[in-house]
Parts: C-alpha cells; structure tokens; sequence
C-alpha cells in the first residue's frame, strides 16, 4: 500500500510575506517583541541592552508615542509615570470597550513614559517577577556588570479599530530615552527584524519564538 500526493494546481498560499531586516548595532538597542497576540490586544515585551563599553545609564526614562490610538492596559516589570485614564474615557476608547474598569487601566497617554521598579519590587506577583527588572532603572556597560546591562518589562496592550485582528500588530514610534549619567539618546525608527527566541518559561530546553518583532 502507497499514497502519492502531487500539488493542486488550483490551490493559493495566503502567506503574507513581510519583508525582514537584519538587526542593528548601537550603543543602546531596544527591542519590542509581541508574545502573544489575541484579536483586541496583544502581550508585547520590551528589552533595553546597554552595548558601549564605557556609557552607562540611570534612572531610566523610555517613552514612545502610539500611531493606532493603543493603550496600556497593565506592566510587568517597570510602570508609567502618569496613570490617567482621561483620554480613554473621553476618547474611542471607551466607545468600543463599554464594560471596561478603566481604573485598572495604566496608562491612555498616546506618549507614555515608562520607569524601572525599585530592586524591593523584584518579586511582586502583580508588578514584578520579570527577569532583568526592578534595578532602579541602572544600565551598566557589559564589561562592568552583564547582568546590569539589560533590562526589561512587559505590557499588555490594547488596540482599537479597524485592527481587530491578532495580526494587526503595529509597533510604537518616536521613541527616546534618558537618564542621569547620560541625559540622553537619539533612537532611530524601528524596523521589522526576525522574531526573537526565548528558552522556553516551562523551563524545557525549547525555545519560544515572538510572534514579531522590532528593534
């Protein structure tokens, strides 16, 4: 007994093909790679790597400003300066999600600005348990200290229409940040890079690829 397959001549592929780009090299590189995408929202988790051997940064500022009208429903990790919900409820926003507690919501800034957790917060189930978080917002050069050159959070993000889809996956924009020591860094745009590989959280030998990514 055998089976012999040949291709359908009638059948189309609905790949869409998204021009990748190999990633950059800077003194400070920021990453924004999407773990989980549902049709409203989305989990997405930002790294900041410190590569210059003698720069260092402290206490941190990230801020970025949204293109779609997205919110940040909660963090992981680090938190916004600013916790208003005003723009949402006087906004689409509300509109769409009716029965949401916007209370609970961190932050409807269309450019929020996102600080490290002080180190007692590192194991606080609601804000913490995030690797590389909770330094006071410290980015030391590799060469100092590796486990000081890198941190990172996680939000979770909501979308509004017309992208209410779990493709529809549109990063953050005009990004800057400072700090202390060095008062500040120009960022250029971010491009679409190969998704980034995570050992798995199950804590196999497996890795976890994004679902997309920017740098």
């Amino acid at each position: 007994m055998y089976v012999c397959c040949t291709r359908d001549p009638k059948w189309k592929t609905n790949e869409t093909h998204i021009k990748l780009l190999p990633r950059q090299h800077g003194d400070l590189t920021i990453s924004y790679d999407v773990l989980q995408a549902y049709p409203n929202n989305y989990l997405a988790q930002v790294t900041m790597e410190n590569h210059h051997p003698l720069s260092r940064l402290d206490n941190w500022n990230l801020s970025w400003e949204w293109m779609r009208g997205e919110f940040i429903y909660s963090t992981k990790g680090a938190y916004t300066l600013v916790k208003d919900p005003t723009a949402c409820i006087y906004g689409q926003a509300a509109d769409y999600y009716e029965s949401l507690d916007f209370s609970k919501v961190m932050s409807c800034q269309k450019r929020p600005t996102l600080v490290d957790l002080p180190p007692e917060r590192k194991q606080d189930r609601e804000l913490g348990n995030i690797p590389y978080c909770c330094k006071n917002g410290t980015l030391l050069p590799p060469n100092m200290d590796p486990s000081l050159s890198k941190a990172v959070f996680q939000l979770q993000v909501y979308k509004l229409p017309p992208d209410l889809n779990r493709t529809a996956l549109n990063p953050p924009y005009k990004w800057e940040i400072s700090g202390v020591i060095n008062p500040h860094y120009k960022c250029g745009a971010p491009i679409r890079v190969a998704p980034a590989e995570f050992p798995d959280p199950s804590g196999l030998t497996s890795e976890s690829i994004a679902l997309a990514s920017w740098q």
